[in-house]
């Protein structure tokens, strides 16, 4: 309304007889329009029974607006009016659409040790792609995927590149927030996001955000990784507790042994074969020294028998 200085009352009639008991209205048939605001939301919902049949369907909504308790009375009232047509298809066919209405893509922060380790970063170290959706159609419905190119701030050098083909769906005839994320491995700096949303191999909607990864701890606000870090950092730790005790359990260590034994069987034939060779040079030597030994021996006892030879002809003589 054009000014609300007063409280004015609405009546709301359904001319549609074929629907009239599918449609309901948020605020009822009779509501108030109190002063100081100058529009009232009204909803209409519309419940289709399994049992309708296939076809169109048409009527209208006919609402009246007076000053309060002048609606229906007697006498000479001036009301002001309004009429929503109605046009409903009942059909077995998926209809299928949707409206990209904003797209966002909020800075992040480098993670914090122990976050920053792969095991954690993965789940955690994400640029995302928040889109605000309103599905037009009759059937749960969500972008097919959302393809994310992420540039330098000179747009020159192409840093990355991620497909996400996992948004969450929304329900028919509703309007919501949906978000794709990805992995990522950039440092601290600005850098630009080109982005392309997609309704099967259509793209719906192109957009070129620029955004900004904080170094640890400098990204305004609270961004507390939440109860679900620790929750992960638990379930790792129950998962390799779990996986000692089953080994311990099932003695998994005779099995291991053994197929480390199986596996070193080239080591050791190779092992076997150089103590052999050690062994069979050693006792070359050693005979080799014994030999040299026995040589030099005989030459010393030869020459002892010279020496007493020429002593006994020194005598005779």
């Amino acid at each position: 309304r054009s000014s609300a200085d007063e409280e004015l009352e609405a009546r709301v009639v359904i001319d549609a007889p074929e629907v009239a008991g599918w449609i309901t209205i948020n605020r009822g048939e009779i509501f108030d329009l109190p002063v100081g605001k100058l529009q009232i939301p009204m909803i209409v919902q519309v419940d289709v029974p399994e049992s309708a049949e296939i076809g169109n369907y048409g009527g209208h909504i006919n609402i009246q607006v007076a000053p309060k308790g002048k609606i229906g009375g007697g006498g000479v009232a001036i009301a002001l009016g309004a009429r929503v047509d109605i046009e409903l298809a009942v059909t077995n066919e998926a209809f299928i659409d949707f409206l990209v209405r904003t797209v966002a893509l909020p800075d992040i922060e480098v993670l914090k040790k122990p976050w920053d380790w792969p095991m954690f970063s993965w789940f955690f170290y994400r640029l995302k792609v928040v889109m605000k959706i309103e599905n037009t159609g009759n059937i749960k419905i969500a972008p097919t995927r959302v393809d994310l190119d992420v540039y330098d701030i000179t747009e020159k050098i192409l840093l990355e590149s991620h497909v996400d083909k996992r948004i969450k769906k929304l329900e028919p005839f509703t309007t919501g927030e949906v978000t794709a994320s990805y992995p990522t491995k950039l440092e601290p700096g600005q850098y630009w996001g080109k982005l392309k949303i997609y309704k099967d191999n259509d793209i719906v909607h192109k957009d070129k955000l620029v955004f900004t990864i904080y170094p640890a701890g400098e990204l305004p606000g609270d961004n507390s990784l939440g109860v679900w870090s620790w929750a992960l950092l638990s379930a790792y730790i129950l998962i390799i507790l779990l996986i000692i005790f089953i080994l311990i359990k099932i003695k998994i260590w005779r099995y291991l042994f053994k197929i480390l034994y199986i596996l070193s069987w080239p080591f050791r034939y190779v092992f076997g074969k150089l103590i052999t060779l050690l062994k069979k040079i050693k006792l070359k030597f050693w005979r080799w020294l014994h030999k040299k030994s026995a040589k030099y021996q005989e030459t010393n006892r030869i020459e002892d028998n010279i020496d007493k030879q020429e002593d006994i002809q020194e005598k005779e003589k």
